[in-house]
């Protein structure tokens, strides 16, 4: 997470001892890395926000996509654009950027982004397992579900924020970070409230899910139908009703791909913040030090908010692509790429 904590509540007024201060190994290549990363999310997230926006009628799940956007949209500026500015390059912090920035926007940020793709997969088993419901739905169950993950992610940021600290230190710097009593307790409930919790019920949307669509072709419910007719009349209804089994076909491959998008979101998700987590709870514990490799793993612990807008955008190209000629195969495949960020 983003946070630098101490057991240690020296008084404000008194400048820190740091002790010997160590120059990082390749810290000259991680504060680049770092900035690469930073600018990679505001612009990747940013284009993906305005390609969404443009849209005419957008979907439910080009909202949600839009609101996680949103929100690793403001992980990159609210905290990985601040803390690799005065953290890496200025390697001394400014007292009201410290406490607005680090001290209460950085967590509130990344918990909404973690939130929002659990919204994200509550909301795709929610499109499996009652289609029609979810037609039926409008602004209200939307945002409800996004401001909720919000409300959510400040009240667990409060804490955080009334423990923000900004302190000076006999070597000449400030520093930036959390000042709680019992270091051990805040990093175990992190890695429960960013990793273990969200996982679960992540784990068991996708189990749910997958068990309904497998049931549902199991039992021939996409399967086309078999009609025969004997004259004009019957044979046109009979088409038609092919054509109905066709695209209700096409959507539920429109709606696995979706499932399959926010998979690969998921996966990054685990991958980036879990090495993270578990190395706070075994600093916290004193099993590990805070070595280099602590450092490498907090730099590129917000790399999700810059892969998740890569995913989606490379998982619907078509959405860089203009109109073209309305023929019956372009209509096809345009009717493809819509249902898959629809559904």
């Amino acid at each position: 997470m983003a946070t630098n904590l101490t057991g240690n509540n020296t008084n404000a007024t008194q400048c820190r001892n740091l002790g010997p201060i160590k120059e990082e190994p390749f810290g000259g290549m991680i504060k680049w890395i770092a900035l690469t990363q930073a600018v990679g999310i505001i612009i990747l997230n940013t284009l993906l926000i305005l390609l969404l926006a443009r849209r005419k009628k957008p979907s439910r799940m080009a909202f949600f996509v839009q609101h996680l956007a949103i929100a690793d949209l403001s992980v990159g500026v609210l905290y990985v654009l601040p803390d690799t500015i005065f953290s890496r390059f200025l390697n001394s912090w400014e007292k009201y950027i410290c406490l607005i920035f680090y001290g209460i926007c950085a967590n509130i940020t990344i918990f909404a982004s973690t939130f929002l793709i659990v919204v994200l997969t509550i909301d795709r088993l929610f499109v499996i397992i009652r289609p029609l419901s979810a037609s039926t739905t409008g602004k209200k169950y939307r945002y409800g579900l996004v401001s909720g993950a919000w409300l959510l992610a400040i009240i667990i940021g409060i804490p955080y924020a009334a423990h923000a600290y900004f302190s000076c230190t006999v070597q000449g710097i400030n520093i930036c970070g959390h000042d709680f009593q019992n270091v051990q307790a805040v990093v175990v409930a992190e890695i429960f409230i960013n990793v273990v919790i969200p996982v679960i019920i992540i784990s068991f949307c996708y189990t749910w899910i997958v068990y309904v669509i497998c049931r549902r072709e199991k039992a021939g419910f996409n399967a086309p139908q078999k009609v025969r007719f004997s004259n004009r009349s019957t044979t046109l209804i009979g088409n038609f009703k092919k054509m109905e089994s066709s695209s209700s076909s096409v959507i539920t491959n429109a709606k696995k791909k979706t499932i399959k998008i926010l998979l690969v979101v998921v996966i990054v998700y685990i991958v980036s913040w879990t090495p993270l987590n578990v190395a706070q709870v075994l600093n916290a514990f004193e099993v590990i030090p805070p070595n280099d490799i602590y450092v490498f793993l907090h730099v590129l612990a917000p790399v999700n908010s810059i892969m998740n807008p890569l995913v989606f955008l490379i998982f619907n190209r078509q959405m860089f692509m203009k109109d073209r000629s309305r023929s019956t195969s372009t209509a096809y495949n345009t009717a493809t790429h819509i249902e898959s960020i629809n559904h």
